[in-house]
């Protein structure tokens, strides 16, 4: 029956297959009775798929094109695409009750970043947010995330938005992706560490890409990522599978002696601390971020993140971000001698090998001179315009 190929027969992408198959049969002159006894096919089944109750099986579709002259293929894609316009429809239905979640989040923000294309229609703009979190829907992103060993520093002064925090962590998951990192050795990572060190003195301009390297080659991918607003968030360290990990820094302060602090301790946690530990939500059930969740809580002390083993941690990783940029013996000396000035802290900072700015920082931590003492020396740290 070649009067009844595929090129003569009008067959929307959205047409039931059984309408395509009525026509045809009208055409043929052929009952739906006589397509059942030449294909062994029941009556009833041919009735089902004519009516839109029954879809075309492959084997339909076979018996269909020995019959009818018409290619399984042909049934088989246009069964295809009615089946995916009816389940599309029905997508767009949820979608749409799914779209407050555009106005939980800095869309906008993110589309300026480059994260994220910007699209004219709402749902389209739903949909290529839930492709970059690779989620179906809203409602997978916290059994998802949750799941990630995410350990991030944060300012508790500043409101924290739940779903900015996992878009700016999850920009940073796609970014490490691109970087090409060697198994995890701890050992060459600890040395990493003392390589990086040296460059403490320069801009980050010079250094960013450097470190990277460095550290690719011990198994940690490191990233940087703009924060968005309402994210406090200076770092975060977890790990990617079995043997990489990743350290994603933000720049927040945009000095020198900040950006090392963080970036040594979230390395304290990829050494100390193990790859399984969750350090956001204890009972696994979602993100729970230190800082303020609400505008009625500003205490991080409020939040399940801050239990005493986890309080440990952070202390642990604090103890060895400070030991590694000056250590502890050497610092207890300086300090000891009660003479900070210019000069002093000049010459200490030559004399450890490191950035005066990482000194004069951990001065004004430790309370020995006023947080606005030095600060000149504090060498700023941004983004480069072609970042």
């Amino acid at each position: 029956m070649t009067s009844n190929s595929p090129d003569n027969i009008d067959s929307k992408v959205d047409q039931q297959p059984g309408k395509v198959l009525e026509g045809v049969l009208i055409s043929a002159g052929m009952p739906q009775a006589e397509l059942a006894k030449r294909t062994g096919i029941s009556t009833r089944t041919i009735n089902s798929i004519v009516k839109g109750a029954s879809s075309i099986s492959p084997e339909t579709a076979m018996s269909l094109e020995i019959v009818l002259g018409i290619p399984a293929t042909y049934w088989l894609e246009l069964e295809t695409k009615y089946q995916l316009n009816k389940l599309s429809d029905i997508k767009n239905e949820n979608l749409k009750n799914e779209l407050p979640f555009l106005k939980k989040i800095n869309i906008r923000e993110m589309i300026n970043k480059g994260w994220v294309t910007s699209k004219s229609d709402e749902i389209d703009q739903l949909q290529e947010l839930y492709r970059f979190f690779g989620v179906n829907s809203v409602e997978q992103l916290s059994p998802v995330w949750s799941q990630l060993e995410v350990n991030y520093r944060t300012s508790n002064k500043y409101t924290q938005n739940h779903f900015n925090i996992m878009a700016w962590l999850r920009q940073g998951e796609l970014q490490a992706k691109n970087i090409s990192c060697d198994p995890f050795n701890a050992a060459r990572f600890k040395n990493a560490l003392q390589e990086c060190r040296e460059l403490t003195v320069y801009s980050f301009e010079k250094i960013y890409k450097t470190i990277q390297e460095i550290c690719a080659k011990a198994g940690v991918a490191v990233v940087y990522v703009t924060e968005l607003k309402h994210v406090a968030t200076s770092g975060a360290a977890h790990w990617i599978d079995k043997e990489t990990a990743l350290i994603q820094l933000s720049l927040r302060g945009k000095a020198d002696d900040k950006f090392w602090f963080n970036f040594y301790h979230e390395a304290g946690h990829i050494l100390l601390h193990g790859r399984k530990e969750q350090f956001i939500d204890n009972h696994g059930k979602g993100l729970m971020f230190s800082g303020s969740e609400s505008e009625n809580s500003n205490d991080p002390e409020d939040t399940p993140y801050f239990t005493a083993e986890n309080k440990l941690k952070e202390a642990e990783a604090d103890e060895f971000a400070g030991n590694l940029l000056i250590p502890r013996k050497e610092f207890s000396k300086f300090k000891d001698e009660g003479v900070f000035t210019e000069i002093s802290i000049k010459n200490f900072a030559s004399k450890q090998g490191i950035s005066p700015g990482i000194v004069v920082g951990q001065l004004q931590n430790g309370n020995y001179i006023g947080w606005n003492n030095f600060n000149y020396l504090k060498r700023r740290y941004d983004f480069p315009s072609n970042f």
